[in-house]
């Protein structure tokens, strides 16, 4: 067992009275093992567990005797103080002893059996008491066997050495002929080594298994990540980071840049990160992974303390630390300053883009540009022929079998690549000059020229996912601010090995193609009408249309006055837009311009196809764009407009499909926070609400599918609501459609926030449709998704928490706490979290077995849904009983352990659930101090920036502070002074739950002196101003425990705290009347002692 404590086992030095185990999953492990062994030994080795061994094992423990009294009276002497064996060692010393040593206990044992009483005494403690046994003592072979045996001696021998010995003596004494009690002792000593030796194997084993599964980092692993994301910084807020460097330029001969004595500990570098959203951290590489440290000092002193979990890869933790990072990384939104030279048989050419400015006009809100001419045919011919040329390319890099990632071709590397594997350049196709300037395009965001050198035309369409994203933010006219979706990725086209893979559609459909170019308007109307008889949204006919120019010629059909001619185009194009290359391929050709002019158009099928082909293709965000600048939105709300009429006549209907598709159009640009301004401005929302009156479930869905879009700005809030709106969204949560059940309930989960809203949805009895789709929308996830969120927000008015609790909505939602994705988990949680603010809830919740799910969630690492789970348990701690189930699921364990989060709304959450935790549960304070470091993690919560963070950890301190064992401990973390630091605070919130914590903390011996030394009490005083009563309670509580002390006295006096606190004599609260008048006797009694020591 030395072996394995030596190496598997994780050690710390948080103590100074030496090593203790670390709290690791690893430790859990190892001790659960070796606590296994020792419960079965007695009855497997009754012989050697009754070996006495050469120095007994002694540890200070937290069982008191009273914990002994099931041991035979026959067998041991117990008292109120101690226990001892009445079967003794040759010294006369008992086999188990149990000794009262100051406030705490010894415990002695000097054989295995002796030990295993101690584990069955002990109960729920079993693991603590192993765990502080071995931390005291740590060579239990040295302990068992004597000093010769020791795991690690100075001759260097090892346990294998120290069991060879052991039978060279065995067999000594056998070949000399020797018999009798000692050599007896001799064999089952060997016997008993024996079999440490076989655990220590086992153990050791398995900490083999574990560490061939994990991944051990290298010095060249990690300057090659260092180096890459060292090209995605900068100073612009596209870039992944501000900085990211080392903090020691001395490299050694090994790679590593930390100190040798570091390096012993796996360390390999020190990192400086800087992120755009928020402060400079250091981050330390070692072999086990990246973490992040304690910081460096100004004079350079790097503190090794750990203050995040470890991750296999530095892209792991930044992602953990910042949302910036995960969001630009997530939308390939970065920068890639790389200046690359592609190796060529020729001179290299050093190829670089720059940015410049883009000078720009201020656009007035309400007037758009005028709309730009289409491009000339000449001008889509020559782009044809690029993107065919674009196609070549690609198809020879499929053939290599290589297929670049998709974020690399977003940087334009793929297309790069594919240079550098072809023949050198012609000094025709050279650059001019090294450096090639972007310019402004065209209104649809093109570069002037529609082919450069190196780079293609698919690439300077995604220019907008790399560095020419600070262009776009340059003007309002090439910037969009959508942050719901990001602009797709344009995947490599599939094409078939050779022309004769190709079906007969495709041939048919190019022959067609033919006839659009030569024929004349009726030829072409028959060519459109066949083309409309193929499956136009499959692949291999898309391709047909693309290749031999069909984009380019049935967006000139758009351009005709001819009529026919243009409801086939557009027919055709509504049918193709839906594959993601084609829209980008339309946007390109300035297909969208020319839509938009259609919606002007007198013939209502004309504007419905347009409207319809816009709203495919804007699904990504240039095309969004596009719309906007063009004066699209304004014209998209016009078609919502019907005729006041009365009768279902076929114009009437025809008017309805005309707001059906200009919904549908509008559906899709409203995911751009822009194009939801525009939206408001052209007040579209009394026009929705009027769509809102139909009974036509296709003109519902996209409508309501707009608002719920919409619905995440404030101002469209209070608009569906003024509007009335919400009687229509709950009448459509009662409709079959699943759909438009989807889009109701997610337009109330955003606009729910308000009081006002969640008291609509209750008025027009919404309610009752949630719950009864929270137990039939299993199946759709999307469905489900948007009813609990609804319910969640709903449950935030506590006549509707009433409302749930009759429908029987707690019980299906937490049978959705199993099986179901991270969004569900995480609205689901939140309204249990709401409805278990209500002690009958909490009840209802533990019934139906929902806290064990919730406590295995706080394993995840979702931030959201670890906000949620924290409330939630901490809600349900205040039940008794549930708390029980919380204690018997661990879950006050991962509860402190969030304490280490980065996030400081996990870290606050975590805070005020382990509260209630530590109030209503049994042996509450040993719990606390079992958690290895977990004391001194809470008590360094104190120097957080975050208030909330502050207010949470104080309260905490203060039901920590009740036990005088756990207040003695956090005093000698430095709990007082961190505490004083505080006072100057002027957040009333904060300065109640810190005079709490300053009260409690006041227990322990010295420390309301050392208060008054900190200088806490002046402005403690203060809060006696404040406006808040509970302000004024916990003040007061504070004020009373440090006025015993004379020097306090003296300084509150100075600070005026008698004439505050009179008035808070005549309070109706008992607690501040209490406290303010023992505050007052005390500065009296104080007064009165100088008076008698003047006149003696």
């Amino acid at each position: 067992m030395g072996a394995t404590l030596s190496s598997r086992a994780q050690w710390t030095s948080v103590s100074t009275t030496g090593n203790k185990l670390d709290f690791t999953k690893s430790n859990e492990e190892l001790l659960k093992d070796i606590l296994s062994f020792l419960e079965s030994f007695p009855s497997q080795h009754p012989s050697e567990a009754g070996v006495v061994f050469k120095r007994p094992f002694v540890w200070e423990s937290s069982l008191s005797p009273d914990k002994f009294l099931s041991l035979n009276t026959d067998e041991y002497d117990k008292s109120n103080t101690k226990v001892a064996s009445k079967e003794v060692t040759k010294e006369g010393d008992p086999l188990l002893s149990v000794n009262q040593i100051g406030e705490g206990y010894e415990i002695r044992a000097f054989t295995f059996k002796a030990l295993t009483q101690v584990l069955k005494c002990a109960g729920d403690k079993k693991l603590k008491e192993v765990q502080l046994c071995l931390e005291a003592n740590q060579d239990p072979i040295a302990t068992i066997m004597g000093p010769a045996y020791a795991s690690i001696n100075s001759d260097g021998n090892g346990g294998k050495n120290a069991l060879i010995e052991a039978h060279e003596n065995l067999e000594r004494e056998r070949s000399r002929g020797n018999t009798g009690p000692h050599v007896d002792q001799l064999d089952t000593s060997f016997k008993l080594l024996l079999l440490l030796n076989t655990l220590d194997t086992k153990l050791l084993h398995q900490s083999v298994q574990k560490i061939g599964k994990e991944v051990r980092l290298n010095p060249s692993a990690v300057a090659s990540e260092v180096e890459v994301l060292q090209k995605f910084s900068g100073q612009l807020s596209h870039h992944c980071l501000r900085s990211l460097e080392y903090t020691s330029e001395m490299v050694f001969s090994n790679g590593c840049r930390a100190p040798p004595w570091r390096q012993a500990h796996g360390d390999i570098c020190y990192i400086q990160v800087h992120p755009h959203d928020g402060d400079v951290f250091h981050v330390t590489a070692s072999t086990e992974g990246y973490h992040i440290n304690g910081g460096v000092s100004a004079g350079g002193d790097v503190n090794h303390e750990r203050k995040s979990e470890v991750t296999p890869t530095l892209v792991a933790l930044l992602k953990l630390k910042g949302s910036h990072f995960s969001t630009t990384l997530a939308k390939q939104d970065f920068v890639y300053e790389e200046k690359r030279n592609i190796a060529r048989d020729t001179e290299p050419v050093s190829i670089e883009v720059e940015l410049t400015e883009i000078p720009h006009k201020p656009i007035d809100r309400d007037v758009q540009e005028p709309t730009p001419k289409a491009a000339s045919p000449q001008h889509r011919k020559k782009l044809v022929s690029d993107q065919k040329k674009r196609t070549k390319e690609a198809s020879s890099l499929q053939s290599t079998g290589l297929e670049p990632s998709q974020k690399w071709k977003a940087l334009g590397v793929s297309n790069e690549l594919a240079n550098a594997r072809s023949s050198p350049m012609s000094p025709a196709a050279k650059p001019s000059s090294p450096v090639k300037k972007i310019k402004k395009g065209t209104e649809a965001g093109r570069t002037d020229s529609p082919a450069q050198p190196i780079t293609s035309a698919k690439s300077r369409r995604g220019w907008s996912a790399g560095s020419a994203k600070a262009v776009q933010t340059a003007g309002d006219v090439t910037s969009d601010s959508s942050s719901e979706e990001e602009e797709e990725e344009e995947q490599g086209e599939r094409r078939p090995e050779s022309n004769a893979d190709l079906p007969s559609e495709y041939w048919q459909i190019q022959k067609l193609i033919k006839y659009l170019k030569g024929g004349n308007q009726t030829a072409t109307v028959i060519a459109l009408c066949c083309l409309l008889d193929f499956n136009l949204t499959a692949e291999t006919s898309q391709m047909a249309i693309r290749d031999v120019g069909g984009l380019d010629l049935l967006i000139n059909l758009l351009e005709t006055d001819n009529t026919k001619c243009r409801i086939g185009a557009l027919q055709i194009l509504m049918q193709i837009s839906q594959n993601p290359q084609t829209r980008v391929a339309i946007a390109d050709l300035q297909g969208l311009p020319m839509m938009v002019k259609i919606l002007d158009h007198d013939d209502k099928e004309l504007k419905c196809l347009a409207a319809e082909t816009i709203a495919n293709v804007a699904m990504f965000r240039r095309a969004r764009r596009i719309v906007r600048q063009n004066g699209g939105v304004r014209k998209l709300v016009s078609l919502l407009e019907l005729p006041a009429t009365s009768n279902p006549d076929p114009e009437a209907v025809s008017d309805q499909e005309v707001a059906r598709c200009g919904a549908q159009a509008l559906w899709s640009c409203s995911k751009s926070r822009k194009n939801k301004a525009a939206i408001f401005r052209a007040n579209a929302v009394p026009l929705l609400a009027k769509l809102l009156l139909s009974e036509n479930e296709n003109v519902l869905v996209p409508v309501v599918g707009t608002l719920q879009e919409c619905a995440s700005e404030p101002a469209y809030q209070e608009l569906i609501r003024s509007e009335g709106m919400i009687e229509h969204l709950v009448r459509g949560l009662k409709s079959e459609n699943t759909q438009l059940q989807m889009h109701c309930a997610a337009a109330i989960f955003k606009c729910a926030e308000e009081e006002a809203t969640r008291s609509l949805v209750r008025k027009y009895e919404g309610l009752a449709p949630l719950a009864k789709l929270l137990k039939s929308a299993n199946a759709d996830i999307e469905l489900l998704g948007a009813v609990t969120g609804a319910v969640w927000k709903c449950s935030k008015s506590l006549e509707n928490v009433t409302s749930f609790k009759e429908l029987k909505a707690i019980d299906s939602l937490v049978a959705l706490l199993s099986n179901q994705p991270e969004e569900v988990l995480i609205n689901v949680v939140g309204a249990l979290g709401e409805c278990a603010e209500e002690p009958d809830n909490r009840i209802t919740i533990r019934k139906a077995g929902g806290i064990p799910p919730m406590v295995q969630l706080l394993t995840g690492t979702n931030q959201p849904l670890l906000i949620n789970v924290t409330r939630a348990l901490g809600a349900c701690a205040l039940d008794m009983e549930s708390m029980s189930v919380i204690d018997k699921q661990d879950g006050v364990r991962l509860l402190w352990s969030l304490l280490k989060s980065p996030n400081p709304e996990v870290q606050a959450c975590s805070a005020w659930a382990i509260c209630p935790c530590i109030e209503n549960m049994k042996h509450a304070g040993d719990l606390v101090r079992s958690f290895v470091g977990g004391l001194e993690l809470i008590v360094g919560l104190l120097k957080s920036d975050n208030t909330e963070v502050l207010a949470g950890v104080c309260k905490a301190i203060s039901k920590i502070a009740g036990d005088e064992e756990n207040l003695a401990v956090i005093t000698d973390h430095g709990v007082v002074p961190l505490l004083a630091s505080l006072t100057n605070t002027r957040d009333d919130h904060l300065r109640r739950y810190l005079a709490m914590a300053i009260a409690k903390s006041c227990a322990w011996r010295n420390n309301r002196v050392s208060f008054g030394q900190c200088n806490a009490v002046a402005p403690l005083v203060s809060y006696l101003e404040s406006p808040d009563p509970l302000v004024h309670q916990a003040t007061a509580l504070a004020l009373h425990q440090l006025s015993k002390d004379p020097d306090n006295c003296i300084t509150m006096h100075e600070s005026g705290v008698v004439k505050l606190l009179l008035h808070k004599v005549g309070s109706s609260d008992e607690k501040l009347q209490e406290a303010a008048a023992g505050c007052i006797a005390n500065i009296r009694k104080l007064a009165i002692a100088n008076e008698k020591a003047k006149y003696k």
